[in-house]
């Protein structure tokens, strides 16, 4: 084990496996606080709306476009750094700027203000996937990363439900003075303590990743020695019949999800007239629950079909996944608070199921000194088009198509079901380009094959 960020070496054994899992404890704990202060908003919107005196459009933007920006445009440097400079600096560096981020978001005192610490939000949470998908390669082989893959997602997955439920206990405790005598925090607004706290804690995370040491990086088999941007692109570009309609197949299917992430508590509480900690509650522990059992699901089913080695059953999987996910579209027609409260835990479950599948895919369809920058184009490639056009889609139809915020549902559903199903067809499309390259191109089968292997 070392700490430096020396190129490849020859084959090293892996890591013992107590110390790979607890590395992966970490990294669980940081994607937990990075998703709790990505979607921080969730369960807040109409305070923050009141205080701020911002539009539905605006909080949008807030939740999608000011933290997709930077997390899309640095994903792409930061992953080529993950690549080739110590991934456990570069992590350590980007939950610091994201925890500070959050602690300036809870002193905004305008729509500018916020914004602003959004797309710092976003910078610091660029840093996070392709340094943890990096290192996770480099500690388990490729029959068993499916299981740490998901460990790592359920920190996602979960997140959510740990969000919302802190965050109604926040909401519930401010208006009883729990706060007054507390540090800076006395005579804050509910919705910023919030805010506060998350910073605050993601500092902590921050300190917490300084004791474990790093991975050695592995021995990598790059097809003609590739190591820079020009060299990585080349090699999607020339494999793009596959690589084109994963990416663009991942992004389009998180619109929906993302896009109920950033209104699910929102169409809860406007739809069935429910207060922001019931919901809170309510909503934040099925999601834990789900989640969960969605992204270990996921985990154990991965390394089921790793182990039969047959290339392209994982996109077989993904659209599998899409039509799993069809009934959490259909929000517009929910007769009832259970019955649409279940269908956006659905979609909380979806999520890491598509997430681990995804990732523990690009694993075995790249090279290994390629893990960072193919994770970092999953980050533009969803968070672009998912994060930033699914909750934005949403309140456009709210605001100018149906013209009621009561109708939210109806414009998850106008929006969720047609991603899905076209997620559907690029997976498929997906599946057909690899197969074509595994019997038409030599360097892609060796890459895949000895991944797969």
């Amino acid at each position: 084990m070392t700490d430096d960020a020396a190129g490849p070496i020859a084959v090293q054994p892996y890591p013992p496996r107590l110390r790979s899992w607890g590395v992966l404890v970490l990294f669980c704990i940081a994607s937990i606080i990075s998703v709790i202060d990505r979607g921080i908003l969730t369960l807040v919107v109409q305070p923050v709306r009141a205080e701020l005196n911002i539009t539905d459009l605006q909080i949008s933007l807030l939740q999608g476009l000011s933290f997709g920006i930077f997390y899309a445009v640095m994903g792409i440097p930061l992953g080529l750094l993950a690549d080739r400079v110590s991934r456990k600096r570069l992590l350590i560096f980007g939950i610091f700027v994201w925890s500070l981020a959050t602690l300036y978001g809870a002193e905004a005192s305008s729509f500018g203000e916020l914004f602003a610490a959004r797309l710092l939000v976003g910078l610091g949470e660029a840093a996070l996937a392709p340094c943890a998908i990096s290192m996770i390669g480099d500690m388990f082989p490729a029959d068993q990363r499916g299981r740490p893959i998901s460990v790592y997602l359920l920190g996602q997955a979960v997140a959510p439900g740990i969000g919302l439920f802190l965050t109604a206990q926040v909401l519930a405790a401010a208006p009883r003075g729990v706060f007054d005598h507390l540090p800076l925090l006395g005579g804050m607004a509910p919705w910023r303590i919030v805010f506060a706290i998350c910073g605050v804690i993601g500092l902590f995370v921050a300190a917490l990743m300084l004791v474990y040491r790093e991975p050695v990086r592995r021995s990598v088999a790059a097809p003609q020695g590739m190591s820079g941007f020009a060299e990585s692109f080349g090699y999607l570009r020339r494999n793009w019949i596959v690589f084109l309609p994963f990416y663009v197949g991942f992004a389009v299917a998180t619109m929906h999800t993302y896009g109920l992430a950033g209104w699910n508590a929102t169409y809860l509480i406007r739809t069935f007239e429910r207060s922001p900690v019931d919901v809170g509650e309510w909503l934040g522990t099925a999601a834990v629950i789900c989640g969960g059992v969605g992204a270990l699901t996921a985990g154990w089913v991965n390394d089921r079909i790793a182990r039969r080695g047959r290339p392209g059953s994982k996109l077989r999987l993904l659209m599998a996944i899409c039509l799993f996910a069809l009934p959490s579209t259909m929000l517009a027609f929910a007769p009832s608070f259970p019955v649409g409260l279940a269908m956006v835990v659905l979609s909380i479950a979806i999520m890491p199921m598509l997430g681990t599948t995804m990732i523990s895919s690009v694993t075995e369809l790249v090279p290994g000194n390629m893990r960072g920058f193919a994770t970092s184009m999953l980050g533009l490639t969803n968070t672009l088009l998912g994060a930033t056009m699914g909750p934005l889609l949403i309140a456009f139809s709210t605001e100018h198509v149906y013209r009621d915020p009561a109708l939210i549902g109806a414009s998850m559903t106008t929006v969720g079901l047609p991603v899905i199903a076209l997620g559907l067809i690029l997976y498929g499309l997906a599946a057909r380009g690899m197969k074509r390259r595994l019997g038409t191109d030599a360097e892609f089968r060796d890459v895949v094959i000895v991944r797969a292997a």
